[in-house]
């Protein structure tokens, strides 16, 4: 796997002798972005959750709710492939509320838009930087890098059971596990953890 922004960055801090980090579940309510006119539409939440025996792993998300009915539409968590794709992609550029337009104001600059044929129109959506590495995500020892399909499907779950515990109003919708390319070989993976532990 290719280091990641994140990764190349927990070195650097590590090499200066940065090597007590202290990072607890964080969650963000974000009200508006650059490129996009005005408040969101919609409630986008960003945030970390810790998983591991230590909180080792900090898996990075963006979670939107539906434009419909969110306390009654389904809850969808997203899988980007890869490995090693940030949910970002698929926010901005498959199953998410935004496309990126080309600013009107100059060609070097790019505006935010809604996409008209967002899920979140439907459905809860969490877009999860996973495995760790991958986007924001991230690990605060050296051999929490190390993974597979198992680990982080493991992991994934074991993410999905403490977000719920964060989001308790969201325990009894549906809940979907999707994602696209490489993905599909670790969703199959993360719904048998489910099956197999509950949530």
């Amino acid at each position: 796997m290719e280091p990641t922004f994140g990764h190349l960055l927990l070195h650097l801090l590590l090499y200066l002798g940065v090597s007590d980090i202290k990072v607890g579940a964080t969650q963000s309510n974000i009200k508006n972005l650059p490129g996009f006119s005005g408040d969101l539409p919609f409630k986008l939440e960003t945030g970390y959750v810790g998983v591991g025996e230590k909180d080792e792993i900090q898996l990075f998300y963006y979670f939107i709710e539906s434009d419909k009915s969110p306390k009654d539409d389904p809850l969808v968590l997203w899988l980007t492939g890869g490995p090693g794709c940030s949910g970002f992609s698929a926010l901005i550029y498959e199953t998410g509320p935004f496309t990126i337009t080309l600013d009107k104001s100059g060609l070097n600059s790019t505006a935010l838009r809604l996409n008209p044929y967002s899920w979140t129109k439907v459905a809860n959506i969490i877009f999860l930087d996973a495995p760790v590495g991958t986007g924001f995500s991230y690990a605060t020892s050296w051999d929490a890098y190390y993974t597979s399909d198992t680990l982080s499907a493991k992991t994934t779950y074991n993410f999905l059971k403490k977000w719920l515990m964060a989001h308790p109003d969201f325990i009894k919708n549906p809940l979907y596990i999707a994602g696209d390319s490489y993905s599909g070989i670790v969703l199959p993976i993360v719904v048998q953890e489910i099956i197999n532990g509950g949530l």
